[in-house]
């Protein structure tokens, strides 16, 4: 350890207790005056010098009190007798021989001490007296069959971690897409609302899981038929009637609005990957402020878990909705660390062909030029 001296006044620096004792004394012999050497050392916790210690010494004789040839007893304190109160508790010492031959002769028997369970309950004592092979007489409590008993075991109950990561990955792997939905959705839900509790989802196979949701390929998933696409503009032609508040163009039965808002398997499989990047962006963000909790050092863009991907799908996406949603995500990561490179993305697909991913780059990149 270095040791730092205040080179102006040329003395040691203490940041905590430095205490000096000289010549103490305990119960010692007057000795010499040893020599006192002054350390000019630097201390970080305490230092305690003790010169001329002296321990085990010989005590000083505070008085010398006689010494007595014999023990003296009562008996030869020369004591006269005392006529006392009737009823008055004697002492031994006191008692005559006849009074304490009375006591050996009559001893006093403490009552019976019951401390079993059945004891407690009452015991009785004209049954249950069994004999042993020495003639002795024993009592058979009533609660010795009991004990022979052999106790009942419950099995414990198994304990599952809070986070099943197991069924998690089957579950983001499941052809049913409603099944990988609520997976999605459960794993973004506990990140956001608490980020301590998911951190077991900060894992590889969690982000790989979700990366292959983002990459699957729907273009050989069927998609909406044309009376499906047919029914839907009609009912949003209804809707929109109905904000202007004008009557409804359209009547559409309880079938063709069911018929309406049924997802194909294809635009299922392009919901999930809008509730993967969405949970990706959450667990990365997640990662990011664990990391930098931890260790006090924020992780480069380049190595956050899911930016490559979200990146690719800002680039090459097909559905305008999930280049969105990747925008948006990319967008919930953002650190002043990362303004620089994440400005680059968003000016890049500012000059996307579709205007509603050129507008939401453009209100992105706003927000950061204000940040």
């Amino acid at each position: 350890m270095v040791q730092a001296i205040d080179k102006i006044l040329n003395k040691p620096v203490y940041n905590a207790v430095n205490i000096n004792i000289k010549k103490p004394e305990v119960n010692a012999k007057q000795n010499g005056e040893m020599s006192v050497n002054n350390d000019s050392g630097i201390y970080n916790a305490v230092k305690i010098n003790i010169d001329n210690p002296a321990v085990n010494a010989e005590p000083k004789k505070v008085y010398d009190y006689p010494k007595a040839e014999n023990v003296v007893t009562y008996n030869n304190a020369n004591l006269q007798p005392i006529a006392l109160p009737e009823g008055m508790p004697v002492g031994d010492a006191y008692k005559t021989s006849e009074e304490l031959t009375n006591d050996i002769n009559e001893p006093e028997v403490p009552a019976p001490n019951y401390t079993t369970t059945e004891a407690e309950k009452g015991i009785d004592e004209t049954e249950n007296i069994t004999k042993t092979p020495d003639n002795e007489d024993q009592v058979a409590f009533h609660g010795a069959e009991q004990a022979k008993k052999k106790p009942e075991i419950i099995p414990s109950e198994e304990i599952k971690p809070d986070i099943d990561i197991s069924a998690t990955l089957s579950n983001l792997k499941s052809d049913n897409y409603d099944t990988q939905a609520v997976e999605i959705a459960k794993i973004a839900y506990l990140t956001e609302t608490n980020p301590e509790a998911a951190k077991p989802y900060i894992v590889i196979d969690v982000f790989k899981g979700l990366i292959d949701v983002v990459k699957k390929d729907s273009s050989s998933l069927q998609g909406p038929s044309e009376k499906q696409n047919e029914i839907r503009q009609k009912l949003i032609a209804d809707i929109v009637a109905v904000q202007n508040k004008k009557p409804l163009p359209y009547k559409l039965t309880k079938e063709e609005q069911q018929l309406a808002v049924s997802l194909s398997p294809m635009e299922m499989a392009e919901r999930n990957k809008e509730y993967a990047l969405v949970t990706i962006s959450s667990l990365a963000k997640n990662y990011v402020n664990q990391v930098q909790k931890e260790t006090g050092n924020v992780v480069p863009l380049t190595d956050v878990p899911g930016i490559s991907d979200m990146v690719d799908c800002i680039r090459y996406s097909k559905n305008p909705d999930v280049k969105i949603t990747a925008l948006e995500a990319l967008a919930h990561i953002y650190k002043p660390e990362y303004k620089e490179e994440m400005t680059a993305i968003f000016k890049v697909a500012q000059k996307d062909k579709h205007p509603a991913v050129a507008k939401s780059a453009e209100i992105i990149l706003t927000k950061i030029s204000q940040q």
